[in-house]
């Protein structure tokens, strides 16, 4: 028989036929050439493998002559372990209803001893052994939401395919990052609006105060009124402006900066703008900038508003007469240059600093609100340093500080 019709080389092409199906029914496009890199080297093995016609193929041509035998199973192939271990999901061969080989991901997941054992055994999940119990149903591939495989909160998508007579091919791929995600959104479009509701609801309630007559002709109480909503009114257009400027940094992320910028000089810009409008607390700003420091790669607008963020939380939250101290010098390497800025000040829990950065997260609610703050000035330095490609760390003692150091990389010469 010609070699390229020979029985070896069709259950290759129907190995990858299969694989092909398969992948298009995913969404993801790296579960897409997963499965096809794992169904086109099973292939390839399946046709360079000329020893199989004493066992598989024979069973093949045994099967096409009565149809009485099955095709042979595919978890027995010699190379598949090495094939599903290159997977980062879980992946396992079933076969009327028992694991018949599972891969590391899998083993980590479900336990070490699961393949030889009935589904119910391996997965004891109602749902997924409703699906997998029945050696004879037929499958489509399409994705199937599980929790509580593994960890109890932790979310998988299982996809089942059938490979052959009562045999199926499992995939798990854990979509607990993707809820995570979903939940940070959720959760930052409910304080988002909290954040614009709450001025909103004390400026309609002047407004209908000022409406009254009788507080609307006492001058003192108009303008007491008039001041709060005007505060108000700020604190809204602040939070906008930062929301505004939060989508734009999260959509240039994967856009480094490519112009050098003279950061000492936006550092030197900002403190004069804070000395001269914030005349009590300006006067604490010490600064300490190393001479002849190298531009970073870098967008002048982003970071001159890192600088105003760090430089103003240090003044709100530093004890006032104390001394803001700012400086600016090369790192160690040389390859990046070192903002930092100390406060003297109540300092931070440790439990709080690893989220000091998450939107909207405060440690001091009233404060943060009695101070003017919008919740997001620190997410937005950590964007824009991730987007620089930098470094931010804040240490804080508590009873004595803060300090907040950013590294940035040095302009390529």
């Amino acid at each position: 028989m010609n070699s390229w019709l020979s029985p070896r080389i069709l259950i290759a092409f129907a190995f990858a036929f299969v694989g092909a199906v398969f992948a298009g029914q995913m969404g993801g496009p790296a579960e897409r050439i997963l499965v096809v890199f794992v169904s086109m080297l099973i292939a390839l093995f399946v046709a360079a493998n000329p020893d199989d016609h004493d066992d598989a193929l024979s069973d093949v041509l045994n099967a096409s002559a009565d149809n009485t035998q099955q095709m042979p199973a595919l978890s027995s192939h010699p190379q598949l372990q090495s094939f599903i271990d290159a997977s980062a999901d879980a992946i396992l061969m079933v076969e009327n209803a028992r694991v018949t080989a599972a891969n590391q991901v899998a083993l980590r997941l479900l336990g070490g001893n699961i393949v030889g054992q009935n589904v119910r055994m391996a997965f004891r999940h109602a749902g997924a052994i409703e699906r997998l119990s029945d050696p004879d149903a037929n499958h489509s591939g399409h994705p199937i939401r599980l929790t509580g495989i593994g960890q109890k909160n932790q979310l998988w998508d299982m996809r089942i395919q059938t490979m052959g007579p009562s045999q199926k091919i499992v995939f798990l791929a854990d979509r607990s990052g993707t809820q995570a995600a979903e939940k940070m959104r959720v959760d930052f479009v409910a304080n988002a609006s909290h954040e614009l509701l709450t001025p909103l609801a004390a400026i309609k309630g002047f407004i209908e105060t000022l409406d009254d007559p009788a507080a609307g002709d006492d001058a003192a109480t108009r303008s007491r009124f008039l001041g709060i909503m005007a505060t108000e009114t700020n604190r809204m257009q602040a939070l906008v402006r930062d929301l505004m400027s939060l989508s734009r940094i999260e959509a240039e992320k994967y856009d480094p900066p490519q112009t050098p910028v003279d950061f000492a000089s936006i550092i030197m810009e900002t403190v004069d703008h804070l000395r001269n409008s914030q005349k009590d607390r300006g006067a604490d700003i010490a600064v300490d900038v190393t001479s002849d420091l190298p531009p970073v790669m870098g967008d002048a607008g982003q970071l001159r508003q890192l600088a105003s963020n760090i430089l103003n939380n240090s003044m709100k939250y530093g004890h006032a007469g104390t001394p803001v101290s700012v400086s600016l010098t090369p790192s160690k390497s040389g390859a990046m240059i070192n903002f930092a800025v100390t406060d003297v000040g109540d300092g931070i829990a440790p439990e709080h600093l690893p989220r000091l950065t998450e939107r909207f997260y405060r440690v001091d609610s009233g404060r943060s609100r009695l101070v003017g703050g919008t919740g997001l000035g620190l997410s937005l330095v950590k964007h824009i340093v991730d987007r620089h490609r930098g470094h931010l760390e804040i240490r804080s003692i508590l009873g004595k500080g803060t300090t907040v150091s950013i590294l940035l990389p040095v302009a390529h010469s």
